[in-house]
């Protein structure tokens, strides 16, 4: 395969490395020359500042620090560079966000490698131009552009003379959705219909909210300028729980009267499906890619590069749905254990050849009385727990523990905040803030698994800083 490197100069900031080489190779086809890459927003702000390219694609979740976060240093550091964000995530108060930090174009992952190309080479001529910048979903009420929309973008000015028309899915959402001017009073612009319901003529357009509830408008304006802030507020007798968020020219509040159970449900299937998509755009990139090696010639190192990305995001995607499964059966008491003697040093080593860069400390050897299969699932739940949340060096330690065997996951991040430590191993829990996402079942799952095999799994803080992660099976 024959490529030529003399065009546009990119970086590439993705913490998916599947998924920086599937847009390294598609960007070389297309002429461009990919001249850095990064992991996460500290590397992707040192490596846009070394490098100063035509263009940054710029993930927006991402361990040790988010794009929305390093979004502003980038800009700062490389104002004539086009910075594109892309995420799994197509929430417009995201995309919102993500334009009001110096962003000038959204990309949901997902679209195909030629759109995505043809995305950004329309993103780059516009801001090369002086034209407005292509708007991926830039209304307040939801309608997400994805790269699909780029071939020929529809460019919206940057403050509407009129509010957009909410879009079905924001219309019809069961979560109360109120859009207000940033002004003095807050006057509403715009609600749904939970949100008519929830307050009924209190919502007007141009009411104030303070015409809806008092406690309502003193939270947002306290928290007018923070980025995300959730709290439990009064309106009448009924407490709702009350998201405000900022969107490019207005303030979006998010209102949800229903049980915290319910609500928890609605966040774990959002990540959920945020997830699954990364692996599958993964996926889809590649069989893309090596669908047109039939009429161009790839060369095989590629190919190999290429199915061996498959091959590791498809484990991803069987992990999401092995713990999705797991946590159904035991809900319904179906889960299933086949406890055999089993030596967990080996398992250890098994799961971490090839897969994690991490280090195996063995000082038992003894067998363990547990499932393979499981003692496999709650250990890459925990290294990916760790590779999200925590930082390298990451150690697996197999130590003696009375008559169990301990198996460690430490890793030498921040740790796991105080106020949150209690809630670590519940079902749907993450961490408010946490600077990536997930699905909150891994660690449930984990637990579960320990319990059902006569086994533990805890917490504690890793001498000198960082995460430490425990789970102990009996020793035969």
């Amino acid at each position: 395969m024959t490529t030529t490197t003399s065009g546009p100069r990119v970086v590439l900031v993705d913490d998916t490395a599947d998924l920086r080489q599937l847009m390294r190779i598609a960007l070389r086809r297309a002429g461009w020359d990919v001249v850095g890459e990064a992991g996460d927003g500290v590397q992707g702000i040192e490596v846009a500042r070394a490098q100063t390219p035509d263009l940054v694609v710029l993930d927006l979740s991402m361990p040790v620090m988010d794009g929305l976060e390093a979004l502003p240093q980038i800009r700062a550091s490389c104002p004539d560079s086009t910075i594109v964000v892309m995420s799994g995530f197509g929430a417009t108060q995201m995309t919102e966000r993500a334009l009001a930090r110096g962003a000038d174009g959204y990309l949901q992952k997902g679209a195909p490698l030629s759109e995505v190309v043809a995305y950004l080479e329309d993103a780059l001529a516009r801001r090369g131009s002086g034209a407005p910048a292509p708007v991926a979903g830039a209304s307040a009420q939801g309608s997400v552009r994805s790269a699909s929309s780029a071939a020929s973008p529809a460019v919206e000015p940057a403050e509407p003379a009129e509010p957009a028309r909410p879009g079905e899915i924001a219309e019809l959402a069961p979560v109360a959705l109120v859009e207000l001017a940033d002004e003095a009073e807050l006057p509403v612009r715009w609600a749904n219909a939970t949100a008519r319901a929830l307050l009924g003529a209190r919502v007007a357009p141009g009411s104030p909210l303070g015409r809806a509830s008092d406690e309502l408008a003193a939270f947002v304006s306290a928290h007018r300028v923070d980025p995300d802030t959730t709290v439990d507020v009064a309106i009448g007798e009924l407490r709702v729980q009350a998201t405000l968020r900022r969107g490019a020219s207005s303030l979006l509040l998010y209102l949800d009267p229903t049980t915290a159970d319910a609500a928890a449900l609605r966040r774990a299937i959002a990540t959920t499906a945020h997830e699954i998509r990364g692996p599958v755009a993964v996926i889809c990139g590649a069989a893309e890619t090596l669908d047109r090696a039939r009429e161009e010639d790839l060369d095989q190192e590629v190919v190999l590069e290429l199915t061996g990305s498959m091959s590791r995001q498809a484990r991803i995607l069987d992990g999401l749905t092995t713990d999705l499964l797991t946590t159904a059966q035991a809900q319904r008491g179906t889960l299933r254990i086949e406890p055999a003697d089993v030596p967990l040093s080996r398992l250890a080593a098994a799961v971490l050849a090839g897969r994690y860069d991490a280090e195996l400390l063995v000082t038992d050897e003894r067998l363990v009385r547990a499932d393979p299969r499981r003692v496999e699932q709650m250990l890459s739940n925990l290294l990916s727990n760790a590779r999200k949340y925590g930082r390298p060096p990451i150690e697996v330690r197999v130590r003696p523990a009375g008559d169990r065997v301990a198996l460690d996951v430490v890793d030498h991040g921040d740790g796991v905040p105080d106020g949150f430590r209690d809630q670590l191993f519940r079902e749907f829990a993450r961490a408010e803030g946490a600077p990536a996402t997930g699905t909150g079942l891994g660690l449930h799952v984990v637990r579960t698994l320990a319990e059902a095999q006569g086994g533990t799994a805890s917490y504690a803080p890793a001498p000198g800083g960082g995460a430490a992660f425990t789970v102990e099976f009996p020793a035969v």
